[in-house]
């Protein structure tokens, strides 16, 4: 799978790549909400987060619906 076939790179509401969130050593989902904001809003990045803290990835195919997703911001 190349890079263009994984569009979701980042939380949108907040504009935070996930590679910022690796960076800065986010270990959870929680603490990706509580430093950044990222899945405080529609909280579709929310399972993204938890997969990059599994696999260490920062690009993501889209899900439909993403694993996890309510709808639901938080």
């Amino acid at each position: 799978m190349s890079e263009d076939d994984r569009p979701v790179r980042k939380c949108v509401c907040f504009d935070i790549p996930f590679a910022t969130l690796k960076a800065a050593g986010v270990q959870t989902v929680e603490e990706a909400a509580e430093r950044f904001g990222c899945g405080t809003n529609c909280g579709l990045c929310r399972p993204y987060i938890a997969k990059m803290l599994r696999t260490g990835d920062v690009a993501f195919a889209v899900d439909n619906p993403p694993p996890g997703a309510t709808g639901e911001g938080g």
